[in-house]
């Protein structure tokens, strides 16, 4: 059974057509490159994107830089996006050999400074009458190689006379402390054009999900209640690119399973193998009455499920007591265990409406192990104990 329509579309260097919940950010970043799509003033823009990891600071860049060249290309104007990463651009110097080598501009190899090199590139650009945007991502790595240098030189590009505006920027930072540590100067020049992208919340992170899911699988193969389970996953970090990246590995375990479908327990067995939260040894340390409630729950959800009720549970409990030789606890002690559980990290409790009639449920779910392998594991730890 084929899952994967187009498995590129979750790369993590895919660039999507549209940016659900950035199309605010982008029209503002778009905005600020005006000039180079219309080519009525000439003159270097600098910009910079701020915010954590995930929050789509790369997407929107890359996008804002491939609608710009389309657009400039429409009015016979010839401007270049490119992409650099400083984490493996470490500095100045290595930044411009790299973007001459895209751009296959001559430029001096060895021996030469920055500024003969930037002097260089600017002739190239005018004699060939282009134009470039540069975005350096994850910038704050230049900075901690080389302080403040780079940025201000960058800041002056503008003051060129020989190629006025022939090269712009965007400064791509995950921490915009480091704006603080520049000279006022530098700072101003590039605080002006500044967009800030805040963490995703479960419902954007739904959306983002439901967008990439389309392009990247085939119909039905995600069912609402999968989808809402990487959206919950992934709203304690706000973070897009985990949910991408999640969604891919839930995918492929499920492909390896030569499943119809992808599950909660493939969402499950996702996280773990990305970062496992709940190790073997972890729960040699839960009491016996935690051990049969978190048994309780794990054999609730092992049916493929996403979330369950503290109710379910409770039934469920009541039966594993029985099956275990084990006098459950009543309603009230069982859910503050369940809330120590949940502080301990082996589940997750979401209260959520259920409508205007309904009123509020606790959803529960297990983010961070397979519901089949937990089963496992606490039915030999609780059985062994049984026996010494």
């Amino acid at each position: 059974m084929r899952l994967f329509k187009d498995e590129e579309r979750l790369s993590p260097e895919y660039v999507p057509s549209k940016l659900p919940h950035r199309e605010k950010e982008f029209s503002i970043l778009k905005s600020f490159f005006s000039s180079l799509i219309n080519g009525k003033t000439q003159y270097s823009v600098r910009a910079v994107i701020t915010g954590s990891v995930g929050t789509g600071k790369t997407s929107l860049a890359k996008l804002c830089g491939q609608e710009v060249e389309l657009e400039a290309r429409k009015n016979r104007r010839i401007v270049h996006y490119i992409h650099i990463n400083c984490r493996i651009n470490r500095s100045l110097y290595s930044v411009l050999r790299r973007l001459s080598e895209v751009i296959n501009a001559p430029v001096p190899k060895r021996g030469f400074s920055d500024e003969e090199v930037m002097h260089s590139l600017l002739k190239y650009l005018s004699r060939s009458n282009t134009y470039v945007i540069l975005g350096l991502d994850e910038a704050e790595v230049l900075f901690s190689e080389e302080g403040a240098e780079p940025f201000y030189f960058l800041s002056r590009i503008g003051e060129e006379t020989e190629a006025p505006g022939r090269l712009s920027i965007i400064v791509i930072l995950r921490d915009p402390e480091v704006l603080d540590r520049l000279d006022a100067q530098t700072r101003s020049s590039l605080l002006g054009t500044a967009v800030h992208l805040s963490e995703y919340s479960y419902e954007q992170l739904l959306d983002i999900i439901r967008y990439r899911a389309d392009e990247a699988f085939y119909p039905d193969v995600l069912a609402e209640e999968t989808l809402e389970f990487l959206a919950d996953v992934s709203a304690e970090r706000g973070d897009a690119r985990y949910a991408i990246d999640l969604l891919w590995r839930s995918g492929k375990f499920a492909e390896a399973d030569n499943s119809e479908k992808i599950t909660p327990e493939h969402v499950r067995r996702a996280i773990a193998s990305v970062y496992p939260t709940i190790r073997r040894e972890n729960l040699s340390y839960l009491s016996r009455d935690e051990a049969l409630i978190l048994l309780a729950c794990a054999k609730t959800l092992s049916s493929n499920r996403a979330y369950t009720t503290s109710a379910e549970i409770f039934d469920i409990y009541k039966l594993v007591c029985e099956e275990k030789g084990a006098v459950p606890k009543g309603y009230t002690r069982f859910w503050e265990t369940l809330q120590k559980l949940q502080d301990l990290g082996f589940l997750s409790i979401r209260v959520r409406s259920e409508g205007s009639r309904g009123g509020r449920k606790s959803h529960i779910s297990l983010p961070g192990i397979p519901a089949s392998l937990l089963e496992a594991e606490l039915s030999k730890a609780i059985n062994a104990s049984n026996k010494s």
